[in-house]
């Protein structure tokens, strides 16, 4: 081999060991470093997302424990409205109302509070009807008469008919969360 042969295959050498180093560096290399990259930056968005969730629950864990402390308590919507259902009918029954329809709506998921409803007819003197009413809309507990309907009875006119729907607002269990 002449001496101009030697330095054409060593050029061609070097040139077929760059292309094949530059080859192996984007099908190989690059694609990881690109890959590691995005773990990156969404693991650090995660972490962001983390601290923000972290920062607002400092912000309403005083709230979310006054509302504990005064009475709300986590249940499921099914308990609170059974226990809804049951304490109207108890205080309808001690006033001597008629229970005419007693029906559970369905409840309302939210993001902070879930909202369970009843919805309630009674027939009864005005006074007894009214001395319910009073008694079960409870804004302390959270308990209130979204909607109610007053009408004078049919075939008696010194008794009244109520339809109300009643909702509470409870904390949803730590399950539902």
């Amino acid at each position: 081999m002449s001496e101009r042969e030697k330095k054409l295959l060593l050029v061609l050498g070097a040139t077929f060991f760059l292309i094949l180093n530059f080859i192996g560096f984007n099908m190989l290399y690059l694609p990881e470093v690109q890959k590691a990259d995005r773990s990156k930056m969404t693991s650090e968005s995660k972490l962001k997302a983390a601290k923000m969730t972290l920062a607002l629950r400092e912000k309403y864990e005083p709230e979310m424990a006054w509302l504990e402390r005064s009475g709300t308590i986590r249940t499921s919507p099914l308990e609170a409205q059974s226990k809804l259902q049951a304490l109207l009918r108890k205080q309808a029954s001690a006033r001597r109302l008629e229970i005419r329809d007693s029906r559970i709506i369905t409840f309302q998921p939210g993001e902070h509070f879930d909202r369970v409803k009843v919805l309630f007819k009674v027939t009864g003197m005005e006074r007894d009807v009214l001395s319910w009413l009073t008694t079960i809309h409870q804004t302390n507990q959270r308990q209130v008469i979204t909607k109610m309907e007053v009408k004078p009875q049919n075939n008696d006119l010194t008794r009244i008919e109520v339809e109300i729907e009643i909702e509470k607002w409870i904390l949803p269990t730590l399950e539902e969360e």
